[in-house]
């Protein structure tokens, strides 16, 4: 079954459910006014900060009117009663009046984001109720999309390329390539040193492409015992604290991907732009906020991955590996082959969402799961187990990461074009990131 028409039906599904819970009262049918489309987003942004007391995961970032925030701790709505909202919010966003002002197409863009962001919110409320569903009905519910399936045989071409690339040796073939990641290790004292330069070489490369509000920053932090490798907690007013996760050894082709990621022109430029062109520029009032269990975390994982390889193609990114790796106390001459044999496990990305698929569906226990993550995820025993928990605290988010960048790398291929230069994919990216898009719209048809 094709991923739009399993979405019709999630939708149909929906639909129905909102049609129930409008039967359920008896009282005279009384049509309440109609909400203008401002009105639908404080509402939207309400319920998520209602919702967010129940899940303390839920809001990953907030900076709109803090006696919003503070009338949501005060008052404790129950998960019927922000289901309730959300639902009439649901059916009246499509009545809402058309703002004029703006170009219809942009319109209806905001209209069709802020109705999935509506959806999303609803189906979360459902499974803090009790709703259990499967791995792509998550999926489909909390992100407008599901991945595609892999099998065994899927990662066996990886698996043969890396066997003719690493260095001869004992041990399991995940073994060998984790030993030999090992040797570029970045020395726990240098790590500090060695994001900061990797975050501002990143900043560097995407400033020749974007311009950034005045002011934009980000702040740097070294934490530990947490279930992701790093994280960017937007501020607001155009400031991000990223976080980076040092309970697992960081290696320096690792630095050069989180530095992209959660900087530059990842999630801290994804959130300025969305600050400087949505919310003061348009006033759009509901981008001030962010549900991470929502399909603006598709868009949001998928280009900040796919901002890795257009901010570091091959050259520029073996000249910062080199860097990086002097900083480090490493030999930069190892560097080309180093980054070829990283850039041949690309795969397992694809291996990691496939293994939440099979766990969280009951077709593989922990045991199991965590075999799988070492033979074709090529995890450590710790990073498997990291990943694991990640799985248990956020479900099917995983397919944001590797099948995010493929979807967000396909829309911007076929909306420049192969022979494109580079600045084209820059733009590309750039209208991605402040537009208000969904994940199948970024699909081919």
């Amino acid at each position: 079954m094709n991923r739009r028409l399993t979405w019709t039906l999630a939708s149909l599904s929906l639909l129905l459910g909102l049609a129930i819970a409008g039967c359920a009262s008896e009282r005279p049918s009384v049509r309440p006014p109609q909400l203008t489309m401002d009105q639908i987003s404080e509402l939207y942004i309400k319920q998520a900060l209602a919702l967010g007391e129940h899940d303390p995961n839920l809001v990953d970032a907030y900076y709109g009117p803090k006696d919003w925030q503070a009338q949501a701790k005060t008052r404790k709505r129950t998960l019927i009663e922000i289901r309730n909202v959300l639902v009439r919010l649901y059916q009246d966003i499509d009545s809402a009046p058309t703002d004029t002002s703006i170009p219809p197409e942009l319109w209806n863009l905001r209209r069709r984001h802020l109705r999935n962001q509506i959806a999303a919110l609803e189906a979360r409320t459902r499974m803090l109720e009790g709703w259990k569903p499967s791995f792509d009905d998550e999926s489909l519910a909390l992100y407008d999309i599901s991945a595609p399936f892999y099998g065994q045989e899927d990662f066996k071409p990886m698996l043969a390329s890396l066997e003719r690339m690493l260095p001869p040796g004992d041990g399991t073939l995940t073994e060998r390539y984790n030993r030999y990641l090992e040797r570029f290790t970045v020395p726990p004292n240098r790590v500090e040193e060695v994001m900061r330069i990797a975050i501002g070489t990143a900043r560097e490369r995407t400033l020749q492409y974007f311009r950034l509000p005045e002011g934009e920053r980000f702040e740097l932090a070294l934490v530990k015992d947490k279930p992701w490798s790093a994280y960017n907690w937007y501020q607001g007013d155009f400031v991000s604290r990223i976080e980076i996760n040092t309970d697992q050894p960081l290696t320096v082709a690792r630095a050069l991907e989180l530095a992209a990621h959660e900087g530059y022109p990842g999630h801290h430029v994804f959130n300025v732009l969305i600050e400087d062109q949505l919310v003061r520029g348009r006033g759009w009032k509901e981008f001030t906020i962010y549900p991470l269990f929502s399909p603006q975390s598709f868009i949001a994982e998928g280009t900040a991955d796919y901002g890795i390889e257009l901010a570091f193609p091959k050259a520029a990114r073996i000249a910062l590996i080199k860097k990086l790796m002097a900083v480090s106390g490493l030999n930069p001459g190892e560097a080309e082959t180093y980054d070829a044999i990283v850039q041949t496990t690309k795969l397992a990305g694809a291996a990691t969402v496939e293994a939440a698929r099979r766990y969280r569906d009951g077709q593989a226990d922990a045991a199991q799961t965590l075999d799988w993550l070492q033979s074709y995820g090529l995890a450590t025993p710790e990073r498997a187990q990291q990943r694991l928990d990640f799985f248990d605290r956020y479900g099917a988010y995983i397919i944001n990461y590797a099948f995010g960048e493929a979807v967000v790398g396909g829309y911007v291929q076929r909306s420049v074009g192969e022979s494109e230069p580079d600045y084209a994919r820059w733009r590309a990216l750039f209208d991605l990131l402040t537009t208000p898009r969904t994940p199948q719209m970024l699909l081919a048809e």
